[in-house]
């Protein structure tokens, strides 16, 4: 049986002797009664409380499953975005990978090419140089052999110079012999 403070208030003792005090009884009793009523009116403010808490509870759960699942759903879409990115990332990479090999692979061919043509612009040179150092020794040999041969010329001339200047010397000194016998003889 569940107390009431209407039921404190509405009870009643049976009188005995030396009993207690009918007037202080009935006093604490009501004061029980009204203590026991702004208690139950409490339990009420509180249950509703309790109902508004257990109202915005629900709520606050409901509130953090949809941010968990908002947060759920915004880490799903930051992962697919990293991993769209990192195969961006990754196929840019590759390209870039396969245009610097390109441009090596052209860089190289290039360089082939280029030490191709020095390698026969090299070897041209080199042939013109040893065609013109061939034709130097052959314009020098026909150099020395003409000077030889003007030497040759010049020592026979030389020779005949001085064969004929000792002849004329001769007859100078001939003649001037003679002249001096000549004039020795008209004296």
């Amino acid at each position: 049986m569940q107390i009431t403070p209407e039921m404190i208030r509405e009870q009643r003792f049976k009188v005995k002797l030396s009993g207690f005090d009918k007037e202080e009884v009935i006093n604490f009793m009501l004061s029980i009664a009204d203590d026991m009523e702004a208690l139950l009116e409490a339990k009420n403010i509180l249950k509703g409380e309790m109902e508004a808490l257990k109202s915005k509870q629900k709520d606050l759960e409901d509130l953090f499953l949809s941010a968990k699942r908002y947060s759920d759903e915004r880490l799903e879409q930051a992962r697919e975005q990293a991993q769209h990115i990192e195969q961006e990332a990754t196929q840019k990479a590759l390209s870039i990978e396969e245009d610097a090999k390109r441009k090596a692979q052209e860089i190289l061919e290039e360089s082939r090419k280029t030490s191709e043509i020095a390698t026969r612009d090299a070897l041209k040179i080199k042939e013109e140089t040893q065609q013109q150092a061939r034709e130097m020794l052959l314009d020098a040999e026909k150099t020395k052999f003409t000077l030889e041969k003007d030497l040759i010329e010049l020592k026979t001339k030389r020779s005949s110079l001085l064969a004929e200047l000792k002849a004329t010397l001769e007859s100078y000194q001939s003649w001037m012999r003679e002249m001096v016998d000549v004039d020795s003889q008209q004296k």
